[in-house]
């Protein structure tokens, strides 16, 4: 396990921490957001080989459950608190409860002692149906609140998400993955590293002169996630597919959800990405305990 795999966790709230401190570089960044994240989200997806879907027919109930707790479980419990936070920031957490399971849970799994094929099933799947289901979700919850571009939504998440999966696929079919995926994991920790900078160090000011925005925003997705892990265990068969549900149901890829937010709302929709990120790069030290403590 690589450095940058076991301590992921600290590679984000570094790079948040960053975003804070040092300003200037970030505000660099920012134009090139969207570059960045279709090439992480690229390198990601070229260790999705379809012949782990060959099985999928026989389970397929059980997918669509989770695909369920991926995307509309987290977006009600974050529903439920849209009268303490303003209408941007509400949107933003929306966005953040309606995007697919990070494409690294597959590692997060393998690390934690789960089953990392499933995650990747499970998280390549939710990839792909979140065109549709992210904008419609979000469009469905917000639209008395404040105006979506449901549209507009569909043709950004297109792009940042189904055209990375086609040229990983093609980078597959040339059999060039076989030179790139043993450094993916390092190359995408720096590129994340830099677009998280990129994401916080604009909306600096936004957070702090929001802090109580922020905290409601905290408390929401902390009600998110503990209603998807209660859920997870009680829907998972064994101690390895439970861990694995948890991790593919609660951890969000924040970064899509960033600069969706970021790109369609302004900075103020932010809030709800970046606690997001730092909840669920926080229950990884937790989850990592009770998955040893489950082995034992």
């Amino acid at each position: 396990m690589s450095f940058t795999q076991k301590y992921f966790w600290l590679v984000v709230l570094s790079a948040i921490a960053l975003g804070f401190i040092w300003v200037a570089p970030g505000l660099a960044i920012k134009p090139y957001l969207s570059y960045i994240l279709i090439v992480m989200m690229t390198l990601s997806c070229i260790k999705i080989d379809p012949k782990n879907f060959r099985h999928l027919h026989k389970e397929w109930w059980r997918y669509l459950v989770i695909l369920s707790f991926i995307f509309l479980v987290p977006t009600v419990c974050v529903y439920l608190f849209k009268s303490l936070v303003s209408s941007e920031v509400f949107i933003g957490l929306l966005i953040a409860a309606a995007v697919p399971s990070a494409v690294s849970v597959v590692f997060i799994a393998d690390l934690l002692g789960g089953e990392p094929v499933k995650a990747l099933v499970a998280t390549t799947l939710a990839h792909l149906v979140s065109p549709i289901v992210t904008p419609f979700l979000v469009w469905f919850f917000a639209r008395e609140i404040i105006q979506v571009d449901f549209v507009g939504m569909l043709i950004l998440i297109i792009k940042l998400v189904i055209i990375p999966l086609v040229l990983a696929q093609i980078i597959r079919k040339i059999e060039l993955h076989k030179h790139i995926v043993p450094n993916v994991s390092g190359i995408n920790s720096i590129l994340l590293f830099i677009l998280i900078w990129g994401i916080i160090a604009p909306g600096k000011e936004l957070l702090w002169n929001n802090h109580r925005q922020f905290f409601f925003a905290i408390l929401a997705v902390s009600a998110a996630l503990l209603v998807e892990t209660i859920v997870a265990i009680w829907f998972g068969r064994t101690k390895k597919e439970d861990i694995t549900l948890v991790v593919v149901d609660s951890y969000k890829n924040f970064t899509l959800a960033s600069v969706i937010a970021w790109s369609m709302f302004g900075p103020l929709a932010l809030v709800g990405a970046v606690a997001y990120g730092v909840m669920n790069n926080l229950m990884i030290a937790p989850l990592q305990y009770w998955s040893n403590h489950k082995n034992k």
